[in-house]
């Protein structure tokens, strides 16, 4: 079953659609788990008080936005986009909450960053690298543009191990491989990120490990599964009349307090290797 990647290619995405990603972004960034998830690899990067911080994929500039109100950090923060709808939104909330002189948003291509190298003290790629073309080649970018005593944070999920509960494990199995597919084009790239750190020049030097299951009446996953359903119908990967049946368990259950899902994620904190910086 294959599907394409809504964010991956949000630039040929209807304009209805692309409204649903922004909404859906800003839903996750503002989720209590989330942003528990995010302060925590934060805490963890020991950023300076006046660090200059790039973050790549902002999408809506949840992460830069929640960098710019953190107590104690006066740094600058450039957040990075390939989608100019996503900047324009991130640009007009960080206007709203009065963050826009604290964050500077471009639109530009992760695997080819203009920047020069050692440009930034940290690099960060918050939910990204699942919806990138090529994650070696972004990475490399990370690598090439952090400063040597720098930091490379990482954060996504590991989505083949996304998961619903649905009585029908045929149906189920067929709708999770549906919106794994059409949402995400690099499930399994948290598996292999230690591998592709080493590969261009990083060293792990930390790691946080998180699940999010979802039990009972739902916080989370209810709205994914009502966002991304419909992808999964339209691409026909799945028949209507199934991912209906299906979208229709998944809300009696949040209902009545029978819902399940749940995902893995991953926070990997790295830093350029000896050789490297040399």
């Amino acid at each position: 079953m294959s599907g394409r990647d809504v964010f991956e290619f949000i630039n040929k995405q209807d304009e209805a659609t692309v409204q649903s990603l922004i909404n859906r972004l800003e839903f996750r960034g503002n989720d209590p788990t989330f942003v528990g998830y995010r302060d925590a690899y934060v805490d963890r990067m020991g950023l300076s008080a006046s660090a200059a911080v790039l973050d790549i994929g902002c999408g809506t500039g949840v992460f830069a936005r929640a960098l710019a109100r953190r107590p104690g950090f006066s740094g600058s923060i450039t957040a990075v986009d390939q989608s100019d709808a996503l900047v324009d939104a991130a640009r007009q909330r960080a206007s709203d909450e009065g963050l826009q002189q604290r964050i500077d948003f471009r639109v530009g291509d992760a695997h080819r960053m203009e920047f020069a190298e050692a440009s930034f003290d940290a690099v960060v790629a918050h939910t990204l690298l699942s919806h990138v073309t090529d994650p070696l080649a972004v990475l490399g970018e990370a690598a090439r543009v952090v400063r040597p005593e720098g930091i490379v944070a990482v954060f996504d999920g590991d989505y083949a191990s996304w998961t619903f509960g649905c009585s029908d494990p045929a149906l189920g199995k067929a709708m999770e491989e549906g919106i794994i597919s059409v949402v995400v084009s690099k499930p399994r790239v948290m598996r292999d990120l230690p591998r592709l750190l080493r590969m261009t020049g990083l060293d792990l030097t930390d790691l946080l490990a998180f699940v999010y299951a979802d039990v009972g009446h739902g916080n989370f996953f209810p709205g994914a599964a009502d966002a991304y359903a419909p992808l999964v119908a339209r691409a026909g990967l799945v028949p209507t009349e199934q991912v209906d049946a299906w979208l229709r368990e998944q809300r009696q259950a949040a209902a009545d307090g029978t819902f399940f899902a749940a995902c893995n994620y991953y926070a990997y904190l790295s830093r350029l290797s000896q050789e490297t910086r040399v």
